[in-house]
């Protein structure tokens, strides 16, 4: 409506005209009144809505996500931005599947702590403190930084870095189990490095080799590395140690001569179930892992030939193995047992103590663990005269070039045996 002089309004029609409206100036007065009014209303609710979704643009400081496990639950993390700088801070929270009333409560109440924590990030943030190092995380002991580093790995799709940061957990808790993150220096993790290569004795009940210590620092690197994005610590000491001493001269393989196998089988072992898969593996190379698995199923038998069939262990891979006679020697009967049933159904989960007391008992200096059988089968192939592609392919070796190994211990020997031809006839 538009104001006229005399008092009378006209109502708008189309996009310029007007026409008169009614001869009451008072009640035209009021309608106008009331218009006025509601349109100032409606444009201070556009107002507050525009404030509103620029407001809305603006990202908060700290954001609850959620990342889905392979058993259904959630785990629970803050995502953290200050000052386009982005964290995460892995609450160890976790949400269950709501199957019932008291999972839906036990949901409920993780929430609740979870906005609590959320709440302080915020003030932490709000009072301009955030990003300064909290002295109980720098207390944090190393162990418990490594499983929340272990998490975050497998949150964030890594599933192969488990095992390795499992390993190193085992060590740092037999080395200095309390250690903190204060205390992580040049020193300590030289002090690490040496026990890892003199004193520390993995499952295999053998000392790590210089490439596996090596692994488990650049583990401890990328644990720290992560401390470093927290800001719970402000350098890497594992970036100043010199590892001259992990570098260079290979990673030494442990095998069985020939005649020392024969020795082997001729002295008594505390336990022949043990010393009957030993041997088998002298004969085919199955892995400890395989073998402790391998199942009658996994034998075929066609004519008077036998093989195995299975996925492997370690590499998932398919392997295809003829057995020969001496394999098939050390095998047990199979007698009544089912296709499901185990071919060495007796043999420990992980105490193979009684494997070097028997070798020793044989007259055998060498360090030998049960791994010494798969080595031994690959350097007596190579030594009868396989090629290097089929023994790789017996060994199950998904790359050549890591048969190759034997190859050059072979070589090497050769190379002795040829010496001693010279020594023979020096003046």
């Amino acid at each position: 409506m538009k104001a006229l002089k005399d008092g009378t309004f006209e109502k708008r029609v189309g996009r310029r005209g007007y026409k008169p409206h009614g001869e009451d100036p008072d009640a035209n007065v009021d309608k106008y009144k009331e218009y006025l009014a509601t349109k100032k209303v409606k444009t201070e609710i556009a107002v507050a809505e525009t404030e509103r979704k620029r407001n809305s643009k603006i990202k908060e400081p700290v954001r609850i996500r959620f990342k889905e496990l392979a058993n259904g639950n959630k785990s629970i993390y803050l995502s953290i931005n200050v000052n386009g700088r982005r964290t995460y801070d892995y609450l160890r929270l976790y949400l269950i599947p709501e199957v019932d009333a008291a999972a839906r409560e036990q949901n409920k109440q993780t929430m609740q702590a979870v906005y609590a924590i959320k709440a302080q990030r915020i003030m932490s943030i709000t009072n301009g403190i955030a990003g300064l190092k909290d002295k109980s995380r720098i207390k944090m002991r190393l162990v418990d930084w490594l499983e929340i580093f272990r998490d975050a790995q497998v949150e964030r799709g890594r599933q192969s870095a488990r095992n390795w940061v499992n390993s190193v957990l085992n060590a740092v808790r037999e080395h200095s189990p309390n250690v903190t993150l204060a205390e992580m220096t040049k020193e300590y993790c030289n002090g690490f490095m040496v026990f890892l290569l003199n004193d520390y004795i993995t499952y295999k009940h053998t000392h790590p080799s210089k490439s596996t210590v090596m692994n488990y620092l650049k583990c401890l690197k990328a644990a720290f590395n992560m401390a470093i994005e927290e800001e719970i610590m402000d350098d890497n000491p594992v970036l100043r140690l010199r590892m001259d001493v992990l570098k260079g001269g290979g990673t030494k393989r442990e095998y069985l001569t020939v005649d020392e196998v024969k020795r082997l089988i001729d002295t008594p072992c505390k336990r022949e179930d043990i010393k009957a898969a030993f041997l088998f593996s002298c004969f085919c190379g199955l892995r400890i892992s395989d073998v402790k698995s391998l199942k009658w199923k996994n034998i075929i038998t066609e004519g008077d030939k036998t093989r195995v069939e299975i996925l492997q262990y370690k590499t998932k891979q398919p392997l295809y193995l003829p057995l020969n006679k001496q394999a098939l020697r050390w095998m047990p009967e199979r007698g009544s047992a089912s296709d499901e049933d185990n071919v060495f159904p007796t043999l420990p989960s992980k105490n193979y103590d009684c494997i070097p007391e028997w070798s020793r008992a044989a007259g055998i200096s060498k360090h030998v663990t049960y791994h010494v059988s798969r080595h031994t089968f690959a350097t007596m192939e190579l030594t009868m005269g396989a090629d290097l592609y089929t023994t790789s392919k017996l060994l199950g070796h998904t790359e050549v070039r890591t048969t190759q190994i034997y190859a050059k211990i072979i070589n090497k020997k050769k190379d002795e045996a040829v010496s001693l031809l010279d020594s023979a006839f020096e003046e």
